[in-house]
Order: structure tokens, then C-alpha cells, then sequence
């Protein structure tokens, strides 16, 4: 009894289990507490010395701050006390409304510098050629045609479209053609031949100057994209009142005198219509929170309000490195002139060879691996080799892709005969985007396809058998049961990979040799840089400007370029989410 009274109160005893101690629990709990504030106090103080070295906020006029603090911070602080402590859920939609120009913003500065790489003909040649097989599939749809027959005839038609018929050798094509009613045939066999981008490219004369190229192929997708959201949540009446709306919208951007249309075209499209879209339909269904709204008017009223009010006072903010013209400017010598432009464009393009050469490969084997690949000693022997390559350092991969893309194995530059005709074999130019984004997609092949596994793996059994018990075929129970609910994951798995892709600089520099590229790429095979190649030249410099202000401006742009990435396939994974639920 005295020892049962006399007991420890900071040990137990249970069966089987010996003598278990709260104390260790307590101070592991610490530990890992006090290990991840460590953690988090680290990155934050690097990323704050950073950041104040590329935007300089002591530079500014402290009449500056100031005014910000009057017109802009303390109305939004006591506004978003005031929704804290009466409607926590107003306040969450109000932040969420904040978000939406914010990323709007984000997405047309994006827009803007593509397109600034990218020639307005060769944008529409691209889009109108895109734009053949979509409109296939949808008349497919419509007729009510069996998949296959919609596959086969958007593959078909699409290669067409895109690329021509592989006949050039056979048919001549002339290099020019008056258009004539004589001359129409010759134009569609040369439109067959070619593939409407080439086509429209070198044989078309006449084409829609920019503002009306984005105001057919972003205005009229955006019109009828937005007027069928609301359709399915109001009535086709307000659907087709939004789309008239939008096409309104994107007409009147001509009368300004401010700006380009052009670039009022995209903020119009990217920050305005997604922004008035979400106000509206928080206003008709969302009445008990629609007050929270309240919260992102008062941000975005103030700081045009103390934007200004300095202006009017003639007060001076932060002398930043990065502003608009490092953005938008060439490097150069001269600290105070270079710009990030061509590195900065290069990596959005990087991504996007990355996505859409790795997602669908990655995808695809790990499908493969789960559904279909028998358990036997060669597929476990691929799963192994996948693993592995996961954890091989980037530098490997530049060496790969050097190798593979460029000299293709060591047979580039030979020739062989095929059907008596000579080929000189050639891999991708040294230095190409095409190179360069294969070379990554090497390296997060394996990450892609290992978390695709996990997240397919971690579907039910019992929903597949009873997908199965239904009749469906195994392809129909992929693409209607286990796919759905695996793509959270497999988008988690994504994220994770192309964060690393975005400041992977070994196998870059292997593969795009750190060529100094003071212009954008405008093709898949034009020599292009990439922003941690441009850090990474900027660290070596004599100058102590770029060492440290210019360097900090591109390591900050870096990862704003990686969190708006990653915070875009975190919307598109949080909607599948949201519509499992």
C-alpha cells in the first residue's frame, strides 16, 4: 500500500511495458520544438538580410513611412481587428479576396514578360493552331462520340494542325502566294504541308496586331470561361451577361492613354475580372460573411491612397535594386542598369518544358507501376533503380543530359544511311531551352514519380473492387476512381519537385555552359539563361554593388518566382481536394 500511495506522479507503470517516464516526453517534445524554432529563426534571418539588402528600407524618407502608416497600415489593422473579434470567418473571406488581385498581379506581370520573349505572330500562330483540335473535341463532345473516336481524331487532326503532314520532301511548297481564288489551293495544300504555325508565320502577310492577337486568344477564352462558371451558379441569362461584360471590359482598354492596350489587356483579365467575379458571387451567396470584404477595399484603398499622398508630397521610398526596370532590363556592367529580364524569362520557360515533359511521364510510369506492372523481379528491380535515381546528386543529371540531349551518346555528328540517303545525326544545341528543360525534368523525374506512387497507393483497395463490381474497366476505374483521389497528392509530389527544379544550377550549368544571354529565347531551341545561372555570375563579380544588392535582387526575385509557382498548383490541388470532400 505504501509503495502504491508513495508512487511517482511523473512515471507510470503498465503492463508489459516496464516503467514509463512523462519526463522524457516532456523534454523530447521540447527538443523538437526548440529544433524547428531554430530552424525557422535561421531561414527567416536570411531571408530578411536578403531582402533588406534588395529593397534598402532605410533608404527611404522616414515622411514616407509615415504617410503608409496613416493611410494604409493602421485602417487595415483596426479593420481587421474589428472582423478578429466579431466574424473570424468574414475575416477569412476577406483575406482570401485580398489574394485573388494579389495573385492576378502576379500572373499578368508573368504574362507580360513571356510575351515580351515571345513575338505577338508567333503567339497567335501557336493559339490558332492549338485552338484546331480544341475546337475538334468540343464538336466531338457534342456529337456524343465515343472516347476512342474523339482520342484518334483530336491526336490526328492536333499533329496536323500543329505540325502538318510529313510529306515536305515529296510535295514542293512555295515560299510565297498572292492570295487569289486561283491560288486557294495552293494555300490549303501549303497549310497541310506546313501546319497553321509555319504557315502563318512566313506565308501569311496580314495579321491582327497585338492588342487584337491577346484580344482573341485571352479575351474571347476568358469571356467564355467566366460566363460558364456563373452559369452553373446563377443562370445562362447572368453567363452570358458576364461574358458580354468581359468582352466590354477588354474593349474599352483602347480609350486609356496611360498604358499600352496590350498590357491593360492583361491586368484587365488577370487581376480585374477574377477579383469583380469573386466580390460579386460573395455578395449573392455568401451574405453572412460578405462583410469581410470590407478588409481588402481598405488595404487596396489606402495604398493608392498613400501612393498618392507621397507622390503629392514629393516624398522619396526605398531606392530597391529590384524595381520594375531590373525586371525589365538586359544585364549589363553596371549595377545600377542591369536587369534580370532573359534570366528571368528563360526560367518560366524552363518550368514550363519541365511540367509538361516530367508531370506527364512521371504520371504515367507510376500509373503503370501500380496498376498494371505485374510483381515480379524486373518491375521491383525498376522500382529500386527509381529510388536510387532519386537521391543521385543534380550534377549527375547535367552530365545525363549533356550526353544524352546534345551529343546523343556520342553518336552526334555521324552519319548514317537509311533508304539510301544520307543523315547526319545531331542532338539539341548546346545551350537550347529544349536542352536545358529536359536536363531538369531529368532530375525530378524520380521525385515525381515516387510521390505520384504514394498518392495512388493510398487510394482504397475496396473502391477499385468496387469500381470493378460495377462493370468498369480497369482504364475507366483508373481515370474515374483512382485518379481523382490521387491527385492531391501527385500535385503535392509536383510542388515539391519543381521547388527544386527552379534553383537547381548544376546540371545548368553542364548543359547551357553559363553563357552570358543577354536576350530572351524566342524558340525551343534558341540558347537561353536561367535566374540561378545569372546569381551565380553575379556572386563572382568585382563590383561590391552586384556582389551583394543586384545578388540579393535575384535571389529575391527567385523566390517570389518559386512561391507564385508553387502557390498556383497549390490552388489547383486544394480544388481537387475540395471537390473530394
Amino acid at each position: 500500500m505504501a509503495t502504491d500511495t508513495n508512487t511517482n506522479t511523473n512515471t507510470e507503470t503498465a503492463s508489459g511495458f516496464g516503467e514509463v517516464s512523462r519526463i522524457r516526453g516532456v523534454v523530447f517534445r521540447y527538443v523538437l520544438l526548440v529544433a524547428t524554432l531554430s530552424g525557422l529563426v535561421s531561414l527567416g534571418m536570411l531571408l530578411t538580410n536578403v531582402a533588406v539588402d534588395a529593397i534598402r528600407p532605410f533608404s527611404a524618407d522616414p515622411g514616407w513611412y509615415a504617410t503608409y502608416l496613416v493611410a494604409f497600415l493602421c485602417p487595415s489593422v483596426l479593420v481587421g481587428l474589428f472582423l478578429y473579434s466579431n466574424n473570424r470567418d468574414a475575416l477569412a473571406v476577406g483575406v482570401e479576396g485580398l489574394f485573388v488581385p494579389i495573385a492576378g498581379l502576379f500572373g499578368a506581370g508573368t504574362l507580360l514578360l513571356l510575351f515580351e520573349a515571345i513575338a505577338f505572330y508567333v503567339w497567335f500562330a501557336w493559339i490558332a493552331a492549338i485552338a484546331v483540335p480544341a475546337l475538334v473535341y468540343a464538336g466531338c463532345r457534342a456529337l456524343d462520340l465515343s472516347t476512342r473516336t474523339r482520342t484518334i481524331a483530336v491526336l490526328v487532326i492536333g499533329w496536323i494542325a500543329l505540325l502538318g503532314v510529313p510529306v515536305s520532301r515529296f510535295v514542293a511548297v512555295p515560299d510565297t502566294l498572292p492570295l487569289t481564288i486561283e491560288s486557294i489551293p495552293s494555300h490549303v495544300l501549303t497549310l497541310l504541308v506546313l501546319g497553321i504555325p509555319e504557315y502563318i508565320q512566313f506565308h501569311v502577310l496580314t495579321i491582327p496586331n497585338r492588342y487584337l492577337t491577346y484580344l482573341f486568344t485571352l479575351a474571347l477564352p476568358a469571356a467564355l470561361y467566366m460566363g460558364h462558371r456563373v452559369r452553373h451558379k446563377e443562370s445562362w441569362r447572368f453567363g452570358l451577361l458576364t461574358s458580354a461584360l468581359v468582352i466590354i471590359a477588354a474593349l474599352s482598354v483602347v480609350f486609356q492613354i496611360v498604358l499600352p492596350p496590350g498590357t491593360v489587356l492583361i491586368l484587365v483579365l488577370a487581376a480585374a475580372v477574377p477579383t469583380a467575379y469573386y466580390v460579386v458571387m460573395t455578395i449573392r451567396h455568401r451574405p453572412d460573411v460578405r462583410i469581410g470584404l470590407l478588409f481588402p477595399a481598405v488595404i487596396v484603398v489606402g495604398a493608392l491612397l498613400g501612393r498618392a499622398l507621397v507622390w503629392l508630397l514629393g516624398m522619396d521610398g526605398p531606392t530597391a535594386w529590384i524595381d520594375m526596370a531590373f525586371l525589365t532590363s538586359t544585364p549589363s556592367g553596371m549595377p545600377k542598369t542591369t536587369g534580370i529580364n532573359p534570366a528571368l524569362v528563360g526560367s518560366l520557360l524552363l518550368m514550363v518544358v519541365v511540367i509538361a515533359s516530367s508531370f506527364p511521364l512521371g504520371v504515367g510510369a507510376a500509373v503503370y507501376l501500380e496498376e498494371y506492372a505485374p510483381d515480379t523481379w524486373y518491375t521491383r528491380f525498376i522500382q529500386l533503380n527509381i529510388s536510387n535515381l532519386a537521391g543521385v546528386p543534380s550534377v549527375v543529371y547535367g552530365l545525363l543530359g549533356l550526353g544524352l540531349f546534345i551529343n546523343l551518346g556520342g553518336f552526334s555528328g555521324q552519319t548514317v544511311s537509311i533508304a539510301g540517303t544520307t543523315v547526319t545525326l545531331s542532338g539539341l544545341p548546346a545551350g537550347s531551352l529544349l536542352a536545358g528543360g529536359l536536363a531538369i525534368s531529368l532530375l525530378i523525374l524520380p521525385i515525381v514519380i515516387i510521390s505520384s506512387q504514394e498518392a495512388i497507393r493510398s487510394v482504397p483497395d475496396s473502391l477499385r473492387q468496387a469500381s470493378f463490381g460495377m462493370g468498369a474497366t480497369q482504364w475507366q476505374t483508373i481515370k474515374n476512381v483512382v485518379l481523382p483521389r490521387s491527385i492531391p497528392g501527385i500535385l503535392t509530389g509536383t510542388i515539391l519537385a519543381i521547388g527544386r527544379a527552379v534553383g537547381e544550377t548544376a546540371p545548368l550549368i553542364m548543359v547551357l555552359a553559363a553563357d552570358f544571354k543577354v536576350t530572351p529565347p524566342t524558340s525551343l531551341f534558341d540558347k537561353t539563361s536561367a535566374l540561378p545561372l545569372q546569381v551565380y555570375n553575379w556572386a563572382f563579380l568585382p563590383d561590391e554593388a552586384f556582389r551583394h544588392g543586384v545578388l540579393a535582387a535575384g535571389v529575391v526575385t527567385m523566390i517570389v518566382v518559386l512561391l507564385s509557382i508553387n502557390s498556383i498548383a497549390i490552388v489547383v490541388r486544394n480544388k481537387y481536394e475540395t471537390e473530394q470532400q
